[in-house]
């Protein structure tokens, strides 16, 4: 059964968690993706979806703003885990994930905190392939990071492969 939390309900009113510094400010615990990640630090992920890189490795825009919302909640919350979702590109033997280790690192996440899913190249298989990793690591929720043009699309298809999985998780949203 998948359970469909009370997150963002669109792009104005994205919560992000993040007030930008490394601590968390008091305002940062009063939103509802902060509280939701608090409520269950070791049950309770951030999953950051990847998109295509550039031929030579760069980082697009609309990775870039998702890295930015997934590390400042990963800044805020240091016990809760992110899973970078992201496979290899045609081009480079290098999947998505471990270009988004290196933009996390670069804002401030620590390496130890992050949890790759490598093994997706559509949006289809990023959700098959996290929701079966949230599964196996006991999760209970997560919050997806993407961009407000891909979060239906992303939301319907965590929420079809939980299903398929029989996994009851909490699924909320963080625009970037």
């Amino acid at each position: 059964m998948v359970v469909v939390g009370a997150g963002v309900a669109s792009p104005a009113n994205a919560d992000t968690g993040s007030t930008g510094s490394l601590g968390g400010g008091s305002s940062d615990l009063l939103t509802p993706n902060s509280q939701f990640l608090w409520q269950n630090p070791l049950g309770h992920y951030i999953v950051i979806l990847g998109a295509k890189m550039g031929t030579f490795g760069q980082t697009p825009d609309v990775l870039a703003r998702r890295l930015d919302v997934g590390a400042g909640l990963a800044r805020s919350h240091p016990v809760n885990r992110v899973i970078v979702s992201g496979g290899n590109t045609w081009w480079l033997p290098v999947p998505e994930a471990q270009f988004m280790n290196i933009g996390l690192m670069r804002r401030g996440v620590p390496f130890w905190q992050m949890v790759n899913e490598a093994g997706s190249t559509s949006t289809v298989q990023n959700a098959t392939n996290t929701v079966r990793m949230l599964k196996a690591m006991g999760a209970s929720g997560a919050i997806i990071v993407t961009n407000g043009f891909h979060m239906p699309r992303a939301m319907n298809d965590f929420r079809a492969a939980a299903a398929k999985q029989h996994a009851r998780l909490d699924l909320r949203t963080a625009y970037a």
